[in-house]
């Protein structure tokens, strides 16, 4: 059962995902589908692989990254004076900043795993090479996918000689930094996204707009939902972005409160099955990818559907594998696909421990 979880899942949430575009996105559902097998592929392939030769490919993963963002501040396509996607021969759009968890989050959880004496140097070099891809994912600028970033990589402080201390005087950095931050890099945009989540009602037709219409959509689904195809705010199209940073708000409408709490079911099912996969693995390179990949599961999903029920100011953060989206769906199943050459491995021992 252990060895089928994650199978089951990405086929259950992929299901999910292109049933819901084909009602409120039909043009898109089939490259949804696509996308799905091509993140599928990835899965079985990556699974294959043994960890000693996934941990020595970590550092390829590492320069792709850096590559791959610096690229896409080059070549990338302009969007609301944003620079986030590379065109891949018109398929899709590489959004490479989806990247940087996994491969960032790997080559780090390799480099502790590896080190004997962990020191002052060691670890500033790790925040160095963590820093280097927030930076170029800010410049683009993405504020939410840099704070998910840094947020899903924290779980790695937790097993460094770090101090309690030390952990305040972070804490305080931190929070001077976001003050700065607040004065000298927000956007107005941005600073409109958390004050209109501060005061709703202050601008029903402008900044409040998005997170009102969620609400709505959310709400007018009910118990049982409006049913499939008979979303209005998603198919009159008042619901903003229904395919991707609101796709949980159009499977409210549509499939209800038990549709819902099926989403939340499903992507809490992930979150502690990975916490298991981490407490069961022998390798400690895996436990510490497996927290950072835990990490930002939980981050995704939560301040997804925290801010498309008025919970949480708008990110722009979509939820992983039922947004819309090639980048998105392509690199969380190759992801899982790693934690499965892990539990592949297990299996594979424990199968020859019994004979």
């Amino acid at each position: 059962m252990r060895y089928w979880f994650l199978p089951a899942l990405l086929i259950l949430l992929g299901l999910l995902s292109v049933l819901t575009l084909s009602s409120i996105a039909p043009a898109l559902a089939s490259r949804q589908l696509l996308f799905f097998v091509v993140g599928g592929v990835s899965f079985i392939t990556l699974s294959r692989l043994s960890w000693k030769r996934i941990l020595q490919l970590s550092v390829f993963g590492y320069g792709i990254t850096i590559a791959l963002l610096i690229l896409t501040l080059a070549i990338s396509l302009q969007t609301r004076n944003t620079a986030r996607w590379i065109d891949v021969g018109g398929l899709f759009a590489l959004q490479a900043s989806q990247l940087a968890i996994p491969l960032v989050g790997l080559y780090i959880s390799s480099l502790i795993g590896k080190t004997k004496y962990i020191t002052v140097k060691n670890m500033v070099y790790w925040a160095f090479l963590i820093a280097v891809p927030a930076g170029l994912i800010l410049i683009e600028p993405d504020l939410g996918t840099t704070i998910v970033y840094l947020a899903s990589l924290a779980p790695l402080a937790l097993f460094l000689p770090i101090s309690g201390k030390q952990i305040l005087s972070m804490l305080g950095i931190g929070l001077a930094t976001v003050a700065i931050a607040w004065v000298f890099v927000f956007q107005p945009y941005q600073k409109q996204r958390i004050t209109s989540f501060i005061d709703p009602t202050a601008d029903l037709t402008g900044a409040s707009y998005n997170a009102n219409q969620s609400m709505i959509a959310v709400g007018s689904g009910q118990f049982w939902g409006r049913g499939l195809g008979q979303g209005v705010q998603s198919h009159l199209r008042f619901l903003p972005e229904r395919q991707t940073d609101f796709i949980f708000s159009s499977i409210a409408e549509e499939f209800g409160f038990v549709g819902s709490m099926l989403v939340i079911s499903l992507y809490l099912g992930l979150v502690l099955f990975l916490l298991h996969t981490a407490r069961t693995t022998k390798e400690k390179t895996v436990v510490y990818f497996v927290y950072v990949v835990t990490a930002q599961i939980l981050l995704q999903s939560f301040v997804n559907m925290g801010m498309n029920m008025g919970l949480l100011p708008i990110t722009g953060i979509t939820l992983p594998l039922l947004s819309y989206g090639g980048s998105s769906v392509i690199t969380v199943s190759a992801t899982l696909g790693l934690l499965q050459a892990d539990i592949r491995t297990q299996r594979k021992e424990l199968t020859l421990h019994v004979s």
